[in-house]
């Protein structure tokens, strides 16, 4: 049996390291780390100890990286369960959303979990979690936002100078403590 190694040359160590480096998802993340030990220990078992996972685990990443590059060890990500809303009704709740809520003849103004809920109800005959509509959201494209109140009779001019004085209070404070 011969010993495991990598034998692909592209990338090199700088370039794999730049990649460990930059890499956001931990998996990915992991397996650069891998690979990365075994160019520099050339030892499966000493890896396996070090990255935390089994000698067969360390054997395939390195095997597949040798056969296909690094598209070869990107995590595969599950393909979870189907949506309740097929693609059509998804669009039709995103144009729903995008009309202020009274425009549809609801009470409130503003979209957000527990009415994006109630209009599926209403509409597609659906029940929905309140966390399941935010998803749903977030999955069309929309975030979290709230309005902010705007006091009417506010004058900006005070306020400016509100905060500069604050400022310079605070600056004052600063030093003498």
């Amino acid at each position: 049996m011969q010993k495991l190694q990598i034998t692909r040359n592209s990338p090199n160590h700088d370039e794999l390291v730049e990649l460990y480096k930059r890499e956001k998802r931990a998996k990915l993340k992991v397996r650069y780390h891998a690979l990365l030990l075994m160019l520099e220990f050339h030892d499966c078992t000493m890896v396996a100890e070090l990255v935390k996972k089994s000698q067969r685990t360390i054997q395939l990443w390195v095997n597949a990286f040798n056969k296909g590059g690094l598209e070869s060890i990107v995590p595969n990500s599950p393909p979870g369960r189907p949506s309740s809303l097929s693609e059509e009704q998804k669009a039709e709740l995103k144009a729903d959303v995008l009309t202020p809520p009274r425009e549809l003849g609801y009470e409130f103004s503003n979209w957000e979990g527990k009415s994006v809920v109630h209009h599926i109800k209403q509409k597609f005959d659906l029940e929905l979690s309140v966390r399941q509509a935010q998803r749903l959201l977030h999955e069309l494209g929309f975030s979290l936002q709230r309005p902010r109140y705007k006091f009417p009779k506010a004058d900006p001019e005070k306020q400016k100078a509100f905060l500069n004085d604050f400022k310079k209070v605070w600056i004052l404070s600063e030093k003498m403590a």
